[in-house]
């Protein structure tokens, strides 16, 4: 087994507790030796992805495997309105809530998220849990999905900041509603604070948290 994934520090020493085990010859190393860019993680969340290659039938959909460690309690509860996402547990197992429905999977089993239904997902059992995960339609979530994770790991930024927030909100607006806060009320709110987010140069995505170059000074690359 060899340990990868971990949050890096200043200096660019792995911080001890923060990646994953994997075996080098095992189905997961196979899936990260084909990514198409840099590991990405949330620096203090037991969550990483890495993109795979679009299929070939539909090179707009993105493609990515999501690994999980076991108490993960995934993305605040969410829907989109036309993106679909689709979801095969490979290993460990996941509870999928997909309005107010449980679904339960393991190993070898899917699930279909469809536009307009609110859903999220935990992991339980022992064992991490590594996941397919295809988005198609995914419109600007291709580009503010790595700004959530990037914020997170950058210490002159600040995620949390209700600018940063509004200004992200209104770049997912027409595709992803957060469910947490009522759409006739953060939608209003979010417009109002999104002007002043612009003057101060917030903005919705960073093309810097696009590129592999940032992530590789933040988490550690799997060596396969």
């Amino acid at each position: 087994m060899t340990t990868t994934g971990r949050t890096l520090d200043g200096d660019g020493r792995p911080i001890s507790g923060t990646g994953f085990d994997l075996s080098p010859d095992g189905e997961l190393a196979e899936l990260l030796g084909r990514r198409i860019g840099a590991m990405t993680s949330h620096p203090s969340q037991a969550v990483w992805s890495a993109p795979l290659p679009a299929p070939e039938a539909d090179s707009d959909t993105i493609r990515s495997v999501g690994i999980h460690q076991p108490g993960y309690d995934g993305p605040p509860e969410h829907y989109h309105e036309y993106s679909v996402e689709h979801f095969e547990v490979l290993a460990g197992e996941a509870t999928f809530t997909i309005d107010d429905r449980a679904k339960h999977l393991t190993a070898g089993e899917t699930v279909t998220v469809d536009a307009g239904e609110r859903h999220t997902f935990s992991v339980g059992g022992d064992d991490l849990c590594y996941m397919l995960v295809e988005i198609s339609s995914p419109g600007r979530l291709r580009y503010v999905l790595p700004t959530l994770g990037g914020l997170a790991h950058d210490d002159e930024m600040d995620l949390n900041d209700p600018l940063q927030q509004a200004i992200i909100a209104q770049r997912l607006d027409g595709n992803t509603v957060f469910t947490e806060l009522d759409p006739t009320v953060g939608r209003p709110l979010s417009s109002a604070l999104a002007p002043l987010a612009r003057l101060g140069q917030y903005r919705g995505g960073y093309d810097k948290y696009t590129r592999d170059a940032f992530w590789k000074r933040k988490v550690e690359q799997p060596k396969l």
